[in-house]
């Protein structure tokens, strides 16, 4: 009893102390459930389905169209945000003089979530690049590149089209895809397409239930991404602070006056680019290549909530990779194809961080099978679903992929296979948001397809299943657009927000189908006006099917020895992270830094990271809040300046100043 508090608490006795703290618990648990209930409008739900049309369009035009801008790449989508920004000015006019109607922070947070989820499945990286494959085949097909003679026959017509009239406007443009025979030839696919990611999705749903507690109450994760969404809708001392404005300024300001000289070249431009690899042109140092210095306003603002050791971590780690190049310069082995085999080795760190993460949430794991069968004594109360629920959700969203894909010719091993490895991807990229908060999450051209073809070889692997993997590259190309990191996010919000997450759950999973259907048929719309979209993506994928039919390959024992350097390395840091407080370099940045984006985004976190030890050495944690608004500030600046300019170029019909170069 002397661990508890001391507390006077009417004729409770030391006896009963335990048992009062436990009613008051669960009396404190009840009131707070009670008063979530209503949270979730009628109001905050349409409003936030009317702003999913817009935003979806926009998306589609700006990544895919005119192949600039890309809000979906990165770590928060800007047009999101901006969305946001502007039903928050709206409050607060309506706080001030309607404060009837103001909307309440779960309100605002509802509409930010719902076009965030909508816009994140129909983003660059899985609903686009899969509408680049579906008829890529049937298109492309020739007599030279022996296509329909390597794999046809294994290609289900209900997940393709293979009508070469039907898909003439669509490589060709100047056509109209709301025409009965494009509609047919599409309509199939598309509703099969959107089947398969919504149970994905819903999978994914129900594995964040799963792991909610764990990560948000139990490690109390910082979830950075969201700092900025729960600031802008806390009260209105947010929009009062002088430093907010400035920051405002700064971002706001590069990008008009750079997007003023895209319109009108007398206008001024301010260079933010700069390479200064160009002076390294002597061997071994020019082995590191381009050395991006980029001065991305949002890049900074981002950077500056990460921790302090995450942010550390990356740019020592980039400059380690840059090392990496020059060493294999100086013994000679730089002209090896791949080296250093940047993929292997982050397949390598990221499959040894979703294997220990699942470790050390193994308690919580068996709690949560064990509730299958008999009720927690713990309480329930503040999950979305029951366990049991989330359990069996997940199972059977499972079973329905594999039936989905063994229905399309596809052995159970080698479709288990896949999705393994891609949920461990998913959950490694998931946790370094919920970590990290890094600007961007790149991994490209590394999926499970490319992974397993090494490991086992493409000839153990089989034409009919490569085939499969084939039409699985559109959502695996890259891990930018996938929804868990998201959905965890938004229990988050819920969490912080007082929001009712129980129906924020089905929310969430109902926008993702809204925009999945509104992103296929945006993306038709697109393809039949303007013709020939995203063609490169369509290349890749089969081009790296000819070459696994045509010339079959055995394991890759180069590769699975950089493969398990990464797993040794990660290992490594993961252990001394565990053992040695003082260890300074944190694993998921290993993985993070070595992607192609992060070459443009290095230097904004080491100036990031740079002005909070700063900050932190001489004025404290103090210092650091009062700075924090200037931060926000230069990040909404940019992002509304960035969606503005996007809007009108929708208007206008034309590419407008992109602010992300990356």
């Amino acid at each position: 009893m002397s661990k508890h508090p001391s507390l006077v608490w009417g004729s409770y006795t030391k006896f009963y102390y335990p048992y009062a703290i436990l009613n008051l618990e669960l009396h404190c648990r009840l009131r707070k459930c009670m008063s979530r209930t209503d949270n979730i409008t009628c109001r905050a739900v349409i409003l936030g389905v009317l702003s999913v049309p817009l935003n979806v369009y926009l998306v589609v035009q700006t990544e895919t169209v005119w192949t600039t801008q890309y809000p979906t790449t990165m770590t928060i989508i800007f047009n999101a945000v901006a969305t946001l920004f502007v039903f928050a000015v709206l409050n607060l006019f309506l706080k001030r003089y309607l404060p009837v109607w103001q909307f309440k922070q779960s309100e605002l947070l509802t509409i930010y979530l719902i076009v965030t989820l909508a816009c994140v499945v129909c983003g660059h990286d899985l609903l686009q690049a899969t509408m680049c494959v579906l008829g890529h085949s049937a298109w492309f097909t020739t007599p030279e590149n022996e296509w329909q003679t390597l794999f046809f026959h294994f290609i289900p017509d209900w997940i393709a089209v293979m009508d070469t009239s039907a898909l003439r406007g669509y490589y060709e443009g100047s056509s109209d895809f709301f025409v009965e025979q494009h509609v047919r030839a599409w309509m199939q696919p598309v509703f099969s397409w959107l089947f398969f990611f919504s149970t994905l999705a819903f999978a994914m749903m129900m594995f964040s239930v799963i792991l909610r507690k764990q990560w948000i109450e139990h490690e109390k994760l910082s979830y950075p991404v969201i700092m900025l969404p729960l600031e802008m809708t806390k009260d209105t001392k947010f929009y009062q602070s002088r430093l907010l404005w400035i920051g405002f300024g700064i971002g706001l300001g590069v990008d008009l006056l750079n997007g003023l000289n895209h319109l009108f070249p007398f206008v001024p431009f301010l260079p933010i680019r700069h390479d200064v690899g160009k002076f390294f042109t002597e061997k071994p140092w020019a082995a590191m290549g381009s050395t991006l210095i980029h001065l991305n306003p949002y890049a900074v603002g981002i950077s500056f909530i990460m921790p302090l050791d995450l942010s550390f971590s990356c740019w020592v780690f980039y400059l380690f990779w840059k090392t990496q190049r020059v060493f294999g310069a100086i013994i000679g082995i730089d002209n090896v194809p791949g080296f250093p085999h940047v993929d292997m080795q982050s397949s390598g760190a990221y499959l040894t961080l979703s294997v220990f993460g699942l470790w050390v949430t193994r308690r919580h794991f068996w709690r949560v099978c064990c509730a299958f069968f008999k009720p927690l004594k713990e309480d329930e109360s503040s999950e979305p679903i029951s366990y049991r629920m989330a359990l069996t959700g997940l199972v059977l969203s499972i079973l329905i992929i594999i039936g989905f894909w063994m229905r399309a010719g596809m052995s159970i091993w080698a479709i288990v296979l896949f999705f393994a490895v891609h949920s461990a991807y998913v959950l490694a990229f998931t946790r370094m948001r919920a970590e990290l908060g890094t600007p961007t999450q790149d991994f490209y051209r590394a999926g499970p397809s490319f992974l397993l073809t090494k490991l086992f070889g493409s000839r153990a692997i089989g034409p009919q299943n490569l085939t499969g993997y084939a039409y699985f590259y559109g959502f695996t190309r890259n891990y930018r657009s996938q929804p868990m990191p998201n959905q965890l996010e938004g229990f988050k919000i819920a969490e912080q927000s007082d929001t009712n997450s129980s129906h924020l759950l089905w929310l969430m999973w109902l926008s993702t189908v809204l925009g999945l259907l509104i992103g296929f048929f945006a993306f038709l719309h697109a393809g039949y006006k303007h013709g020939s979209l995203g063609t490169w993506r369509g290349q890749e994928t089969f081009t790296d099917l000819q070459r696994w039919l045509l010339s079959p390959s055995e394991t890759d024992w180069p590769n699975v020895g950089f493969l398990s350097v990464g797993v040794i390395l990660t290992s490594v840091m993961l252990f001394c992270r565990l053992r040695f407080i003082w260890w300074p370099f944190h694993p998921l940045a290993y993985p993070l830094s070595a992607n192609g984006n992060f070459a443009k985004l290095w230097f904004p976190v080491f100036l990031a990271w740079f002005i909070k030890l700063l900050l932190l050495r001489h004025g404290g944690v103090r210092a650091y809040r009062q700075a924090l608004p200037v931060f926000f500030g230069v990040m909404l600046g940019e992002f509304l300046m960035g969606t503005i300019w996007a809007v009108i170029g929708l208007i206008l019909g034309q590419q407008m100043y992109s602010f992300k170069h990356w």
